[in-house]
């Protein structure tokens, strides 16, 4: 009767864990494709702010650079939360000198390129938010029972929020992006 209860716990346990095991392997999927979305999306917002700067540059009639340090944004080693970061200074720098010169308002390519990073800002709002849900979840299956212990064996870490907050924090539902 003994060997019958270790068996069935035994099962129930090799059970338990597959299951985990399955949404571990979805929820990381899911982590990837929506980094994925993400860094596409930012290095399509840079490329906005480059070909701004250009049409700025041509409307306004000057050869000064207008975000200073854009190119330095193209070294590899920039993460994407730093990327974000430093994205939305040049991108508060284009909203003040939209505001500033009233004939960018008025041409085209401008309009344009206005248009587009705002969908960039949308999309980037949507995805973080989808990112922070889907590693939220990832951070409590890791830490539930029986996953636990395959946690601690193969060291797997909790995600970082978008905002490089951890869900050890007090504040985790105080995003700031």
């Amino acid at each position: 009767m003994l060997i019958v209860i270790i068996v069935l716990i035994l099962c129930i346990l090799i059970f338990s864990y597959k299951i985990y095991r399955d949404k571990f392997i979805f929820l990381n999927i899911k982590i990837n494709n929506v980094e994925e979305k993400i860094n596409s999306t930012l290095i399509k917002r840079k490329e906005l702010i480059k070909e701004a700067e250009e049409t700025i540059k041509e409307i306004v009639n000057t050869d000064k650079q207008i975000f200073e340090g854009i190119n330095s944004l193209d070294n590899s080693s920039v993460n994407m939360m730093e990327l974000d970061r430093k994205l939305l200074t040049y991108i508060n720098e284009f909203y003040l000198i939209k505001d500033k010169y009233k004939k960018l308002q008025k041409d085209e390519t401008f309009k344009k390129i206005d248009y587009s990073i705002n969908e960039t800002e949308d999309k980037l709002n949507a995805y973080k938010e989808y990112y922070n849900d889907t590693a939220q979840k990832y951070n409590k299956l890791i830490k539930s029972f029986p996953f636990i212990v395959v946690t601690k064996i193969k060291r797997k870490k909790e995600k970082l929020f978008f905002d490089k907050k951890s869900l050890s924090d007090n504040d985790y539902n105080n995003f700031k992006y």
